[in-house]
């Protein structure tokens, strides 16, 4: 199988960091984009043309960062990192969607200025004191407060928080956003996670990958 992708989209990304929880990670090929990007090669495969992608054995392709790195959890060997309780597989998958709908588009003006694009005083104003902290709310809610997102064992959560969060916090010192202490549970997470080796190996992929396509700086 072939991932498709790069680490500077966090829904590549946290595709990886299950792989490498998983003790996957030499078990799928991580490349670019076949064809190129926006070519009809990259549409044949995703039909909105973005990444990342997984194209199997057989030759089809799934979509989606989330999907693929469920799909990867249920077809390869390691640990299980969709929790085999009902209601802790529910609160995972509640997490990551509460970030991919929430958190991302809340800070969806920043991303555009830090990526050469532009946001008014007003759209940024408007992510740093309402969007950002409603979104954090909504996941504050539904954190676990253990070790981990869900519980004390990595899941699915784990993967979309540490690939989102890289983002955060290269964004947070930019532009001189909050930092985690006004949501409890999301800022002792941060702290029981940040130095393991699953959070400095992926934020090293992400710098890494930055720095190829834009220069430096991320």
């Amino acid at each position: 199988m072939k991932l498709c992708g790069h680490s500077v989209s966090p829904y590549c990304e946290r595709v990886i960091i299950a792989l490498d929880i998983k003790g996957a990670l030499d078990q799928v090929e991580i490349d670019g984009v076949p064809g190129g990007f926006k070519s009809e090669q990259h549409f044949g495969y995703h039909p909105m043309g973005k990444i990342p992608f997984l194209i199997k054995d057989d030759g089809t392709s799934i979509t989606e960062g989330q999907v693929i790195a469920e799909y990867l959890d249920r077809v390869l060997d390691g640990p299980d990192l969709t929790p085999h309780d009902f209601e802790a597989a529910t609160q995972a998958r509640l997490i990551a969607r509460v970030l991919d709908l929430y958190y991302a588009e809340a800070l969806k003006p920043y991303g555009r200025v830090a990526f050469g694009g532009e946001a008014t005083e007003e759209e940024l104003e408007r992510a740093k004191t309402e969007d950002i902290p409603k979104a954090f709310d909504y996941l504050e809610k539904y954190l676990g407060g253990g070790k981990r997102a869900v519980g004390d064992d990595w899941t699915l959560a784990d993967t979309a928080l540490i690939s989102h969060l890289y983002w955060y916090g290269a964004l947070r010192v930019r532009f001189g956003l909050d930092d985690f202490s006004r949501w409890p549970k999301l800022d002792a997470y941060w702290n029981n996670v940040k130095d393991t080796d699953i959070v400095t190996r992926s934020f090293d992929r992400v710098k890494t990958s930055y720095d190829k396509f834009f220069g430096g700086n991320g």
